[in-house]
């Protein structure tokens, strides 16, 4: 009885904090319209459902309406100040303590239940993507092959598998070497903590945004998400402990985990964050590594006619360059445009460039942002904007390959026309200082498997389909269809010396 009369004596100090809270919070904020529903105090639940139903059609209308100005929109987790995208060339150069892009992570993704708030305590995940991993790109070609080979059965007749379950388990694996090396990479038990740990992180996010911010401490005990992370958790950090006690800093091991122990000074830090970390990044690479490739390949069996073309650049660059190797990747010039104009048409979030408010900031044109305010910008809509991109619409594989051959014959810049780049049109990979800091190896890695899966097998829609599925909009997330399935069989034509 006690017990009972303590727990709700706490929850209840904990609702008056967050009602003085939620009064205290009502700051000096931009004088904009607003596109959806009118949160308030009472209707933030039903402006957060309208949203997370209708996020497609709201920042279209919001887009259409306000694309060179600000609009606030409720969305499924906070509310936000939508900029255009005209200020984000300003915006990119303000520092953390103006603009905070881990903490946008985090409130966005309820870090601190679910570990992801490791990335305001340590930045060193981050610096060994900006630095080693970038240094040791080839590495990727040397890996990936033997991981992809588990991924497949009954190779000499067709076989259907879902899309989605293949793809995650073919990142998943490729991640795995990259990320704690051999021998731990092939262990079962790790492949599937790894993507349980993935698919619990976005699930624990999305049970507590149900509830107000008062009780999602205490609802956060009973989630199952919770729990079954716990247990992911724990069996990582068991797995991990055994691999690092066989090592040493300054060992040759050329993985994530070396480069973090190296990082870190003699002693480094507790197992249990040093797990978070390894977590965090498996999380973070899998899931949107995943996502643009299932949707490069639905695009691919949306657009057949291409395949033949693409396959002839692969067999060249394999054979010139004497196999799978970072060189004969780069100069898969046709494929790296279709990517990038998948990505283009098939941005993963409606919301990018997404920043917390620290400090006051005044814009060229009067407009003042003020701390505690959330921004975002239209990612999706702009890059589907035919004021910016000529047909905007359609599907062109080879925009990004005859805008890159112009610039190679002018003698100018090709990096703004690659499928690892970032621009002010097109924010698929982020912008600015805090762009996502493994951009070229993901680049890379699913230039890597669209290739190998093209040059080895023949790839199709189930009889009667000859169009990729429509993606899910779920709050502000662009899901590929998980449902879909593809069907595989080997190629009799492809050189078996690759």
């Amino acid at each position: 009885m006690g017990y009972l009369q303590n727990f709700a004596a706490l929850l209840l100090g904990s609702a008056v904090l967050h009602a003085v809270i939620i009064l205290l919070s009502f700051r000096p904020r931009v004088n904009a319209p607003r596109v959806g529903k009118r949160p308030g105090l009472l209707g933030l639940w039903r402006a957060r459902a309208h949203f997370y139903n209708n996020g497609k059609a709201l920042t279209k209308e919001g887009y259409d309406r306000y694309k060179s100005s600000v609009y606030w929109i409720q969305t499924g987790d906070m509310e936000r100040l939508v900029i255009s995208n005209r200020y984000i060339d300003e915006l990119r150069k303000y520092p953390s303590s103006y603009l905070d892009s881990k903490m946008a992570v985090v409130e966005r993704n309820l870090g601190w239940y679910n570990g992801v708030d490791i990335i305001l305590k340590s930045t060193a995940h981050v610096d060994v993507c900006h630095t080693q991993l970038v240094q040791n790109l080839d590495i990727l070609p040397r890996v990936f092959e033997s991981e992809l080979e588990a991924c497949f059965r009954d190779r000499d007749i067709i076989h259907f598998y879902n899309a989605t379950g293949l793809i995650l388990d073919m990142v998943n694996r490729v991640t795995a070497k990259i990320l704690v090396g051999e021998p731990l990479c092939y262990d079962a038990k790790w492949l599937q903590t790894s993507l349980e740990t993935t698919v619990n992180t976005g699930l624990l996010c999305r049970y507590l945004q149900r509830y107000p911010a008062f009780l999602r401490p205490f609802m956060n005990y009973f989630a199952p998400a919770r729990m079954n992370l716990d247990r992911n958790h724990s069996v990582a950090q068991n797995l991990l402990s055994k691999r690092i006690k066989g090592r040493n800093r300054g060992d040759k091991n050329k993985d994530i985990l070396q480069w973090l122990m190296d990082t870190y000074e003699e002693k480094g830090p507790e197992i249990s964050f040093l797990t978070n970390q390894i977590q965090f990044v498996a999380t973070a690479a899998v899931r949107s590594t995943a996502a643009s490739l299932l949707n490069t390949m639905y695009d691919l069996l949306s657009f057949p006619q291409y395949q033949t073309l693409l396959r002839q650049e692969i067999r060249e660059a394999i054979a010139e360059h004497g196999g799978w190797s970072l060189a004969a990747v780069e100069n898969m010039k046709r494929l790296d445009s279709f990517i990038k104009e998948s990505q283009r048409m098939n941005h993963h979030i409606l919301l990018s460039f997404n920043r917390k408010v620290q400090r006051t900031i005044k814009l060229h044109d009067g407009t003042t942002l003020h701390p505690g305010t959330f921004i975002s910008t239209p990612a999706y809509w702009g890059a589907m904007d035919p004021a910016i991109f000529p047909n905007a619409d359609e599907f062109q594989p080879w925009r990004w390959f005859e805008l890159r051959s112009q610039a190679e014959r002018e003698n100018k810049n090709t990096v703004p026309y690659l499928a690892s780049s970032i621009s002010l049109e097109n924010l698929f990979w982020g912008y600015g200082r805090n762009a996502c800091p493994g951009r070229f190896m993901a680049a890379a890695e699913i230039k890597l498997l669209v290739a190998w899966m093209l040059h080895h097998f023949d790839i199709t829609f189930p009889e009667g389909q000859d169009s990729r599925p429509e993606s899910l909009f779920v709050d502000e997330r662009v899901v590929p269809d998980p449902n879909q399935d593809i069907g595989f069989q080997l190629r009799q034509d492809n050189d078996k010396t690759y």
